[in-house]
């Protein structure tokens, strides 16, 4: 296929700067950027300092040395390990008097466990709390009526060790959650200020809440404003849960109390983000026409897979086509990671690859580029598979230390880095917790590990076509030995079909197609943060190739920990 991008070539003044490590023959140019990645931090990680400005952090994994063997949960083999009552240093737990007696042990009010220990009880949709590291806080008034005598209602409160405060206008409360509602069920939160009275800052109930199921409350992340009265010390917050007999459940992990970020100041370095186009090209054009409506001036297009359906070459012809009619609105530079779907006609790899690489215009379907914006340059490192399948992701481990190298470069100098790689990595972002989406990357475990030692990098990843409205479609991911901020990665959504979970046992879960749509971010990348936003389009087709819709559906705030 001749050069696609006929506009890009021609407007370009964006740089490709990975050519400096890439073999010999290549044809692209390193103009400018770093010729040599830098030195890695011992083990790879990043300088911590003190990230986010993080005042106080509780994540539970010093309990880990505590938990105790299995006592009465009828689902839990004897002899395995993975409970506590005892809460961490300053915390506590108070359960309504009527708990004492009765029920199930395990689950006697606020608990300290693990996600794979919590599971083994019942699944129920318990597993999808991925996010979740090591030790976490659980309430579940469901499990603990599996035991003789259940008490009628299930009453129990965690409060944190106290936070100081002292000096401050406004704290920021952060935790992830993982929270299942049911009728007469409630979840709140509270602070209290030296000793003083409870402010509700969280309430989780049937008229906040949808019961049973609420897809945006499971494997989610609150962050709470908080405001602290003048001359205040000191801070205990406080999460409360009660519930009738055999209702559902509320988990927890990974608070922290921050000081808030201040207004954003200058004008960013701005990016627009589309994945799961597979060759629709009327939702491909609209969707580049509402991009140019809310960034008119952005400063790249990343494409995170599944450009095509399955790589035909006149498929890919189609593509060329809408992005030559959009020539006038593309952006400078244009950024293409593979997917999947590139390679599914039955053609040879080589010959699938190669239409691929084509259309991204390089010689490798990984490589590293620089955005340049009014928010500074911004480094894109881009990941793919390089080989026929199986795994879905092949990898050399020369891609892998090329990427230790660039995170270890870019964590030295204080700079977020985007990372696009269609898959998922596992326990991430929406659906990756589902056993066939776990398990892409040859290198999976190496490359979250990898990912948690640097909190400035953010992964872009498609491939699943889950909604936005998903609690976990932007996820703070941790890793045992990692940085404790871990790393961010985002679900793009799709332009293609929107796809969801059904089931309450992962065992037997089920996917099906919700409905047609044509979803994508825009990313804007400041100094000291990068704020996303999920946007929908709204479909068309050619008899409707237009409509009004062009909304944010929502947003997150990633903070550049290096630089607070």
């Amino acid at each position: 296929m001749t050069s696609t991008f006929h506009a890009r070539t021609r407007r370009t003044a964006a740089v490709l700067v990975g050519a400096s490590l890439l073999a010999a023959g290549t044809v692209g140019t390193a103009l400018a950027g770093p010729a040599e990645p830098g030195p890695a931090q011992p083990g790879g990680q990043a300088n911590t300092r003190a990230t986010d400005g993080v005042l106080y952090r509780e994540s539970f994994d010093s309990l880990a040395d505590d938990l105790l063997p299995r006592a009465e949960d009828p689902g839990i083999e004897d002899g395995v390990v993975g409970f506590t009552h005892t809460a961490p240093r300053g915390w506590s737990v108070e359960n309504g008097p009527d708990m004492a007696d009765g029920g199930v042990e395990e689950w006697r009010g606020w608990s300290f466990t693990t996600r794979d220990f919590w599971t083994d009880a019942e699944d129920q949709m318990r597993y999808r709390f991925a996010r979740a590291q090591d030790v976490i806080a659980v309430a579940d008034s469901d499990e603990f009526a599996d035991g003789a005598g259940t008490p009628g209602g299930y009453a129990t409160t965690l409060a944190s060790a106290p936070v100081k405060v002292k000096g401050r206008d406004r704290v920021e409360l952060t935790f992830d959650s993982h929270y299942r509602g049911w009728a007469g069920q409630t979840g709140r939160v509270t602070v209290a200020f030296d000793g003083g009275a409870e402010t509700e800052l969280v309430r989780y109930d049937s008229s906040t809440v949808t019961d049973n199921y609420d897809g945006a409350l499971m494997n989610a992340t609150e962050t709470v404003p908080v405001d602290v009265p003048r001359g205040a010390k000191r801070a205990v917050f406080r999460w409360h849960f009660t519930a009738g007999a055999n209702s559902w459940y509320w988990a927890i992990d990974s608070v922290a109390v921050r000081a808030p970020l201040p207004s954003a100041s200058g004008d960013p370095t701005t990016a627009w983000v589309l994945s799961d186009i597979q060759g629709d090209p009327d939702d491909l054009g609209h969707a580049l026409r509402d991009l140019d409506a809310v960034r008119p001036d952005a400063d790249g297009l990343l494409m995170v897979g599944d450009i095509v359906d399955s790589g035909s070459a006149a498929q890919w012809r189609e593509v060329d086509d809408v992005m030559t009619g959009a020539a006038g609105v593309l952006p400078e530079q244009v950024v293409a990671a593979i997917g999947n779907h590139e390679s599914y006609t039955g053609e040879s790899w080589e010959t699938l690859r190669d239409r691929f690489l084509d259309f991204a215009e390089r010689d490798r379907v990984w490589d590293e580029y620089l955005l340049e914006g009014s928010g500074g340059d911004v480094p894109v490192l881009v990941l793919g598979q390089e080989a026929a399948r199986p795994p879905e992701v092949p990898m050399s481990r020369e891609q892998v230390e090329w990427l230790r190298e660039r995170l270890a470069y870019w964590s030295e100098r204080d700079k977020q880095v985007l990372v696009i790689s269609h898959f998922p990595l596992g326990d991430t972002v929406s659906a990756s917790w589902i056993p066939w989406y776990s398990d892409s990357y040859q290198y999976n475990d190496e490359l979250t590990e990898l990912l948690g030692a640097h909190p400035n990098a953010i992964l872009f990843s498609g491939h699943t076509h889950y909604p936005f409205e998903l609690g976990d479609w932007a996820v703070q991911r941790r890793t045992a030995g990692g940085h404790p901020d871990g790393f961010w990665t985002v679900n793009t959504g799709a332009v293609q079909v929107e796809w969801d979970a059904r089931g309450e046992a992962t065992s037997g879960i089920k996917e099906i197609v919700t409905r047609d749509v044509n979803r994508g971010l825009t990313v804007d990348v400041f100094d000291d943060r990068v704020v996303v936003e999920a946007r929908d389009f709204g479909t068309v087709d050619a008899r409707t190739p237009d409509n009004e819709v062009n909304d944010v559906v929502r947003s997150v705030t990633i903070p550049n920990p290096l630089t607070r």
